[in-house]
C-alpha cells in the first residue's frame, strides 16, 4: 500500500507525457513509417437492403428503400443515373444516413406493379469516386414479383452505330399518339454500345418505342426528338436469373463482352420529316443571290415575285429535299440594294393545318468586305484580276472519275455554256494522241453542278487532258472564266486492290456502296435492280464495310420514317461476312470476289 502511494505521483506523471507525446509531434519518432497507401479502386460493397431485393407488398404511400455500405458513399448525377420503371412523373428522391442510401418516392406507387430501380453509375465511394455498376433493386406493390425481360439494342437508322443513352418505352395498350402523350408501362436507357434491357415485366404483348428523351419526361417530343418504334406488339419470353447474361455488368471497353450479350431485337432510330412549315431562316448572300430556308420538306411555293424585278428574270431552285430555295437575279438591269419578296406559299396554321400563306421578306445586300493591309504582291495579283472573272472548279478523282466523271461546280447560275469550246484530249504512253468523245448534263440535285462523261473506255497508262478555253462559261453576273485546263490519269499503284461482288436475287432497287470501316467515306455507289457484278478498284489495304440500302420509292437516297403513319425508314443493313462481322479486310495486290444474296441478306428473321 505504500508503495502504491509513494509511486502514485510518478505513475500520474508518465500518464500525462504518454498523452502528451500522442497528440504532439515533439515525440514522434524519427523513423515514422510512411504516410499514404495502395489507391482504392474498388467500389463499395452492399451490406444490407431493407427490404430486402425482391420484397412482394411494398407500400403504395410513404414507402423507402435503405441500402447500406461497406463505406460512406455519395449519389452522383441522380437525375441522369437513377431510372424507375415504370417510371413516375416525378424522380426518385435520395438522401444519405451514415452509410446507407435512403430512397423515396414523392408520389404514390400502383398497386399491384412491379418496379425496377435501376442506379447506373450513381453510387461512388466518398473518397476516390469509385462507382458501383450496373446496381438494380426489384420490388412490387403486389403479392407477385413480375420476372420478365427483353433485351435488345438501339443503333442509329443510317449510320447503324450504336445510341447510347436512348430512353426504350414499353406500352401494355398503344394507340398512334400513345408515346407522345402517355407514360410507359416499363423503361429502360441503352448503355455505349446501344444495349438494353427492360426489367421485371409481365409475359403480355408490349408496343416497343425507342426515343431520344432529351428533357427526360419520359414521352416523345416531336419536332426535337429521334425516334424508333416496332410495327407489331411483342411478348417477352426470357425470365430473369441470378446469372442470366443480359443482367451481368460488362465493361464498356471490352467490345467482344459487350457484342456478346444476347440481344432479342433491334430498334432503328430516326428522325421524321418536321411537318409544321414557314420560313426558318433567308438571306442575300451576294448581290444576285439569296436563299429561303424552310422549317419543314416538300415546300408548296405557288407564287413568288420582288417588287421591280420583270419575273423572267428570276432564276429558282428548291433543293432535293424541298426545304430551300436558292433564287438569283438575272439578266441586264438594275438591281436595288434592298430586295422586296412576296412568296405565297402553304404555310402550317395554329391548327397544325398547311393553308395559303403571303411571306413578305426583305433582301439586303451584303456590305463589301473590307480587307486588312496587303503585300505589295498581293495587290498586284489584284491588280491583274479582272472584276469579271469567273472562277469554277473542275475535280475529276482518278479513283473515282470512270464513275462521276469529271465534276464543274460553279458559285452562280451559267446562263451560257460553250461545249464548243471544250478539248478534250487523251495521250498514249507513247504520245499518241487523240480526241475523247464527251457528253455534258447538268446534275440533277445541284443547279450550279455540271458533268462530263466521256465516251469511251478509260485506259490505265493514259493521260486524260481537258482545256476550258477563255469565255467558255458566263454566269448570271455576266462573268466569264480564264483558260483553264485539267489533266488526270487513272491509278497505276501496283500495290491496289479490287473488290468485286457478285450479287443475286435482286428482286428490288437498291444501294449499294463501298464506305469505310468508320463510315465516314464512300468510295463508290451503285444502284441496282437486277442481278449484277459491281466492281469496286484502287483500293489501298484497309478495311472496309459494304452497305445496302433498300430504296423502295426509287429516289436513290435514304427516305426517314413517320411515326403515325406506321412508315418505318427504308432499311439500310451492312453486308456480314460468315463469321459475322461487318468488316472486309483487304490487304495489298488483292482482288477478292464476294457473294451476296439479297434473299439471305433481308430474310425477315434476320432483321
Amino acid at each position: 500500500m505504500n508503495f502504491i502511494k509513494r509511486n502514485i505521483g510518478t505513475l500520474v506523471t508518465l500518464i500525462l507525457v504518454a498523452v502528451y507525446c500522442f497528440h504532439s509531434s515533439s515525440c514522434a519518432s524519427t523513423k515514422a513509417a510512411p504516410s499514404g497507401g495502395p489507391k482504392d479502386t474498388l467500389p463499395p460493397e452492399i451490406v444490407a437492403m431493407v427490404p430486402a431485393a425482391s420484397s412482394t407488398g411494398f407500400p403504395v404511400e410513404d414507402g423507402e428503400i435503405t441500402i447500406t455500405f461497406n463505406e460512406y458513399v455519395q449519389v452522383k448525377d441522380a437525375n441522369k443515373n437513377i431510372i424507375l420503371s415504370p417510371p413516375l412523373e416525378k424522380q426518385v428522391k435520395t438522401r444519405i444516413k451514415g452509410k446507407s442510401v435512403i430512397f423515396t418516392f414523392p408520389v404514390a406507387l400502383d398497386t399491384n406493379t412491379s418496379y425496377s430501380l435501376n442506379l447506373g453509375q450513381a453510387i461512388v465511394d466518398n473518397n476516390e469516386g469509385n462507382p458501383l455498376y450496373g446496381l438494380s433493386y426489384s420490388f412490387s406493390t403486389g403479392s407477385v414479383l413480375d420476372t420478365m425481360m427483353l433485351s435488345g439494342t438501339v443503333v442509329d437508322a443510317i449510320s447503324l452505330f450504336p445510341m447510347e443513352n436512348v430512353t426504350v418505352a414499353l406500352y401494355e395498350q398503344a394507340t398512334d399518339s400513345t408515346v407522345i402523350t402517355t407514360a410507359p408501362s416499363a423503361i429502360a436507357r441503352s448503355d455505349k454500345w446501344g444495349y438494353f434491357v427492360v426489367k421485371n415485366i409481365k409475359p403480355v404483348p408490349y408496343y416497343v418505342f425507342a426515343y431520344t428523351d432529351g428533357n427526360t419526361n419520359n414521352r416523345y417530343d416531336q419536332g426535337s426528338e429521334q425516334i424508333a418504334f416496332l410495327n407489331f406488339p411483342i411478348v417477352p419470353d426470357q425470365i430473369m436469373k441470378q446469372d442470366s447474361k443480359e443482367l451481368q455488368y460488362c465493361d464498356p471497353i471490352d467490345t467482344v463482352a459487350c457484342l456478346a450479350r444476347p440481344s432479342q431485337i433491334q430498334l432503328g432510330i430516326f428522325a421524321e420529316k418536321n411537318t409544321n412549315q414557314f420560313v426558318r431562316d433567308y438571306k442575300r448572300f451576294s448581290k444576285r443571290g439569296s436563299y429561303i430556308k424552310f422549317s419543314a420538306p416538300l415546300v408548296q411555293i405557288d407564287s413568288f415575285a420582288i417588287e421591280g424585278v420583270n419575273p423572267n428574270r428570276i432564276i429558282r431552285q428548291l433543293n432535293t429535299s424541298g426545304d430551300s430555295l436558292v433564287f438569283w437575279i438575272g439578266g441586264e438591269g438594275k438591281i436595288d440594294d434592298t430586295l422586296r419578296v412576296a412568296m405565297k406559299y402553304m404555310k402550317t396554321d395554329s391548327l397544325g393545318m398547311q393553308s395559303p400563306f403571303v411571306e413578305k421578306l426583305k433582301f439586303v445586300a451584303p456590305a463589301e468586305k473590307k480587307g486588312g493591309r496587303k503585300s505589295d504582291e498581293e495587290r498586284a495579283k489584284e491588280r491583274e484580276r479582272r472584276k469579271d472573272l469567273l472562277e469554277f472548279s473542275a475535280v475529276s478523282d482518278k479513283t473515282m472519275v470512270e464513275q462521276n466523271g469529271i465534276v464543274l461546280s460553279f458559285p452562280a447560275p451559267v446562263m451560257e455554256f460553250d461545249t464548243s469550246k471544250i478539248e478534250f484530249t487523251t495521250k498514249t504512253p507513247k504520245l499518241v494522241e487523240s480526241k475523247v468523245p464527251f457528253g455534258v448534263e447538268q446534275d440533277s440535285t445541284e443547279f450550279n453542278t455540271y458533268i462530263i462523261r466521256p465516251k469511251i473506255e478509260l485506259i490505265k497508262g493514259n493521260e486524260y487532258n481537258i482545256i476550258f478555253p477563255f469565255a467558255t462559261f458566263k454566269d448570271v453576273n455576266g462573268f466569264t472564266n480564264d483558260s483553264t485546263a485539267n489533266t488526270f490519269t487513272l491509278p497505276t499503284d501496283e500495290n491496289l486492290s479490287s473488290l468485286t461482288l457478285e450479287i443475286k436475287n435482286v428482286n428490288a432497287r437498291y444501294i449499294v456502296e463501298l464506305i469505310n470501316a468508320k463510315r465516314t467515306r464512300t468510295f463508290r455507289k451503285y444502284i441496282i435492280e437486277e442481278d449484277c457484278e459491281l466492281l469496286f478498284p484502287y483500293l489501298k489495304a484497309d478495311e472496309y464495310s459494304i452497305r445496302i440500302t433498300e430504296d423502295k420509292n426509287s429516289n436513290g437516297k435514304l427516305d426517314t420514317g413517320d411515326l403515325l403513319k406506321r412508315i418505318q425508314p427504308e432499311k439500310v443493313l451492312l453486308y456480314k461476312l460468315n463469321d459475322e462481322k461487318d468488316i472486309i479486310t483487304i490487304s495489298e495486290r488483292t482482288d477478292i470476289v464476294q457473294e451476296l444474296d439479297m434473299n439471305e441478306i433481308f430474310a425477315p428473321d434476320k432483321n
